[in-house]
């Protein structure tokens, strides 16, 4: 692995995070013979694209390993393909479109990588990631060891995994095939919805909190009366009340200290404990 030092404000979507030194680039899993040399660190943070993370502006002791395993295999016997950890998915949607394979259309709009919306099962317009996964490889940090596991074998749901103390390595995907014309239908409208409904703002993550099975948290927030409600230039979207903005020179800080009100103001209000999509990594203390 080529370990660098790193801002780490330059390696997300909210471009907030201070200084990494033991910055680490996994370009292919045999990067990981000589794990033990880095074995060293009390805290691991794997980074996929960063379109859902706010590292504070305190450097980070632990170690961040960022997957740039980038690779699309496919059998057009079976739909199967097998993709790279680090491979992003707008480049994945467009490879199934070009396949005429359907179902992809919702990763098109999502900013990450494989393993990223393997590890948070990522979605949205009613599809999840994990409804396609077979199988992935990963390499396993307490054992130091690569295995291979089925989805069967592992806990998901909503925005939600158990794989932990893991960095995916390659996931195997089937998507069913598809009406060439009804895909390119559903990209337009996917592409077109959020524009019309989401923030075209540059400094931020999108969704900050994960819905509920009973509530819209976006829902929730408008109604509160919180839509453009700032704190030291982090804002509520006044176009979407569950996407919080940044301004420039806004430190993930004023992030945190907005997110925890809006928690706040949400219970008090409805009695209801919002839970982050966005995860917070480093000492906001």
């Amino acid at each position: 692995m080529i370990n660098q030092k790193v801002l780490l404000k330059n390696e997300t979507t909210y471009r907030f995070g201070g200084m990494c030194k033991n910055f680490f680039l996994l370009n292919d899993k045999k990067d990981l013979d000589n794990f033990d040399e880095y074995d060293i660190f009390d805290e691991y943070f794997i980074l996929g694209k960063g379109s859902n993370v706010a590292f504070s502006e305190n450097e980070f002791d632990g170690a961040v390993i960022q997957s740039k395993i980038n690779y699309i295999n496919f059998d057009n016997n079976t739909n199967k393909l097998e993709l790279g950890s680090g491979t992003y998915l707008p480049d994945l949607s467009r490879f199934l479109k070009s396949k005429n394979l359907s179902d992809g259309e919702f990763l098109l709009g999502i900013p990450g990588t494989v393993g990223g919306a393997l590890s948070m099962n990522a979605g949205c317009y009613g599809y999840e990631f994990l409804d396609y996964v077979e199988a992935f490889e990963y390499f396993d940090i307490k054992s130091k060891k690569i295995k291979t596991i089925n989805k069967s074998q592992i806990n998901y749901g909503y925005r939600f995994t158990d794989i932990d103390d893991s960095i995916i390595l390659s996931v195997t995907m089937i998507f069913p095939d598809g009406d060439p014309d009804k895909i390119s239908k559903n990209m337009k409208e996917f592409t077109n919805h959020r524009k019309n409904t989401q923030p075209s703002a540059l400094y931020n993550a999108g969704s900050v909190f994960k819905n509920g099975e009973d509530y819209y948290a976006a829902e929730l927030i408008e109604n509160a009366g919180l839509k453009g409600y700032k704190i030291d230039g982090v804002r509520v979207s006044e176009k979407h009340s569950n996407f919080f903005i940044a301004d420039k020179d806004a430190k993930s800080s004023a992030l945190y200290k907005l997110v925890n009100f809006v928690k706040d103001s949400i219970f008090d209000k409805y009695d209801v404990m919002l839970q982050e999509e966005i995860i917070f990594v480093g000492d906001f203390s």
